[in-house]
């Protein structure tokens, strides 16, 4: 066995097994001569294998000194909107006025903050729900999903014009 040979047979060893199919691909039990990979719709985790794990990217802008970091998905100055310098350019020098429209815009930005709570929330009440299931799978439910949903439809017609 020459040295190719043996780099050849070397890969082969490591890699168990790869999904060639193009995208158009599908398999129906049953039917022709298919065959389905078992890791074949399976996530890579090679970056595990290889030492690496990923990012928690709250945690790393946080240690990101000096650097400002923008989350794309903000829209544009929305975090950035000064609440006093825009009561100041407001035609009127009635106080009350400006401290209530000043109160109303500070609980949208409240309202923000307790919906990015909620989606936090949300999302670490999924996983739990996923690890129950994954011990325990039964007729059970978790949290309660439809009770949400309908309090959330009732917040969004509130919303609406």
């Amino acid at each position: 066995m020459n040295k190719i040979d043996k780099i050849k047979e070397s890969i082969r060893k490591k890699i168990k097994e790869m999904n060639t199919t193009g995208t158009g691909a599908s398999f129906v039990a049953g039917e022709g001569e298919n065959y389905a990979t078992p890791v074949a719709g399976k996530a890579p985790i090679y970056y595990y294998k290889l030492g690496f794990k990923p990012v928690n990217k709250k945690t790393l802008n946080k240690k990101a000194k000096g650097i400002d970091v923008k989350q794309l998905w903000e829209e544009e100055g929305q975090s950035s909107f000064d609440i006093e310098a825009y009561i100041s350019t407001l035609p009127t020098d009635n106080e009350e006025i400006k401290k209530y429209i000043a109160g109303r815009l500070g609980d949208y930005n409240n309202l923000s903050d307790k919906l990015k709570e909620l989606i936090q929330l949300i999302s670490d009440a999924k996983k739990e729900t996923i690890n129950s299931y994954r011990e325990n799978p039964q007729f059970k439910a978790i949290y309660g999903t439809d009770l949400a949903a309908s309090l959330l439809d009732d917040v969004i017609e509130l919303f609406k014009k």
